[in-house]
């Protein structure tokens, strides 16, 4: 028998099970999105600026959205699993459609494009002093360099605009993810 607080934690589980992904989706394709116009429009220095603060601003709601997602969700299959195992499977489902998202971006993002395009920035902003310290930890941050020396060549090699372009294409992934996310968990919620 499911208690009164159960239900509350449930109904507010199920809300956060579909608004974070969504959140999530919609600010990451829009980012992606604008980031891909102003790429074909703006100068090297501009577009470097630009894309180093909106990459900035990452950490204060990514993780947020994703692991309010990943708890509302993993929270609902548990509750799911005693009656329902179509609805537990597809909040399971809802749980890896957006949890992909931190480990392609600490072990594929960091080291790869995001460090190339912090590299070129770098370079490009040099006479400005911008200057980022190497990674110091495991976890990298968003205020040091976290290019591989195969991104770093890369960076030196590519445009700006090529490395922006590249770096929107991956993240368009990230972006349907959350979207996929919502979509089951919001089926699993209101549609069985």
């Amino acid at each position: 028998m499911v208690t009164t607080r159960a239900q509350g934690l449930i109904a507010v589980a199920q809300w956060a099970g579909i608004f974070a992904p969504t959140v999530y989706g919609a600010v990451t394709a829009q980012y992606s999105m604008t980031m891909t116009s102003l790429a074909k429009l703006a100068p090297p220095k501009v577009m470097g600026k630009l894309w180093f603060d909106i990459y900035q601003k990452g950490p204060s709601w990514v993780l947020p959205a994703v692991m309010a997602s990943v708890l509302s969700n993993g929270y609902l299959a548990w509750q799911s699993s005693s009656i329902d195992s179509t609805r537990r499977n597809l909040y399971l489902v809802s749980v890896v459609s957006v949890w992909f998202i931190m480990p392609m971006t600490f072990l594929y993002l960091e080291p790869g494009v995001n460090g190339a395009c912090k590299w070129k920035i770098q370079s490009l902003l040099a006479d400005e002093g911008f200057n980022l310290p190497p990674q110091q930890s495991f976890m990298p941050g968003v205020r040091q360099q976290t290019a591989s020396a195969k991104s770093k060549t890369w960076a030196d090699t590519a445009s700006m605009k090529e490395l922006i372009s590249f770096w929107a294409s991956i993240n368009h992934v990230r972006w349907v993810g959350g979207f996929v996310s919502a979509a089951v968990s919001g089926y699993a919620t209101f549609y069985l």
